[in-house]
């Protein structure tokens, strides 16, 4: 996504398009508002002009999917179940948590769910960014060596080892964790929350896009096997699993945003056994 968009209201009909291509079940016109952050009179108008060019379909329930002229260009649906069993790990944990496709050279957002103590700030379904280090670390242990060479070779000189290190304590916990790169901590959960409570309709897309960058490059320092074991309160920005196909293959992410200025090993604890047993329950219902 480039920092400013040449059309915002285009921005908006693209970002409405993939949430219901990525979403099974057929949405609400107040549930897009919601998982898109924008105004409900922007949806209901933006959604009359694609039903009207069959791009999407309102069924009797006043819920939209994809339309006839849309539906033939897209591929499977994922199982219905999957919205469910990310909306059940928000609920377990307070806390917001995403689903994404890693595709080879990039990873794209397929499900958003806010959680009550905090929203997934910012981040719109049909997100997609460049899968550069540390982005989609939970599935690169598991992916090709060629895949992890290319993977590893984005991350900077400085990180390069930690990258390499990263990719073996991942395979080991089945979980990729991160904190703040620095001791601002507080500043992360400052800029998250501001992110979270002007969504997108109140602040200008480049900005907003200015924003995301700088929290992931605060939030993107990996934990290493020492901090993981440790007893002392940590910062902890993400918590990452991998989430396997039907041919095994681990093509999805789920990742979990406690973005906490101070957590125990107790909380952190918690936070790796929701969010890997999540994974477990989203591999099984892609494999059912």
């Amino acid at each position: 996504m480039s920092d400013r968009s040449p059309s915002p209201p285009t921005r908006r009909v693209i970002d409405i398009v993939s949430l219901l291509a990525a979403t099974p079940e057929p949405i609400s016109v107040a549930g897009i508002a919601d998982r898109l952050d924008i105004a409900r009179a922007t949806a209901t108008a933006i959604l009359a002009e694609l039903d009207s060019a069959g791009w999407v379909r309102r069924d009797p329930n006043r819920g939209y999917g994809l339309g006839p002229a849309l539906a033939n260009l897209h591929g499977p649906a994922l199982p219905r179940a999957l919205g469910d069993i990310l909306t059940e790990l928000t609920v377990r944990t307070g806390y917001g948590a995403t689903l994404s496709r890693i595709e080879p050279e990039h990873l794209t957002v397929l499900d958003v769910r806010h959680g009550p103590e905090r929203v997934v700030p910012g981040i719109p379904v049909g997100h997609r960014i460049p899968l550069q280090f540390p982005a989609g670390a939970s599935v690169m242990p598991w992916r090709s060596a060629t895949e992890q060479n290319t993977w590893l070779a984005t991350a900077p000189d400085a990180d390069r080892r930690i990258a390499s290190g990263l990719l073996t304590l991942v395979r080991d916990r089945g979980v990729a964790l991160f904190r703040p790169r620095t001791d601002d901590a507080g500043t992360v959960e400052l800029l998250a929350d501001l992110l979270g409570a002007m969504g997108t309709e109140l602040v200008q897309p480049h900005l907003r896009t200015r924003a995301l960058r700088r929290l992931a490059f605060l939030t993107s320092r990996s934990f290493t096997r020492a901090e993981l074991d440790s007893e002392a309160v940590l910062p902890l920005s993400y918590l990452a699993a991998p989430v396997f196909d039907a041919a095994g293959v681990a093509a999805y992410e789920v990742q979990l945003g406690p973005l906490r200025a101070s957590t125990t090993k107790p909380e952190r604890e918690e936070f790796i056994a929701a969010t890997v047993d999540t994974a477990r329950a989203l591999t099984g219902a892609l494999v059912s």
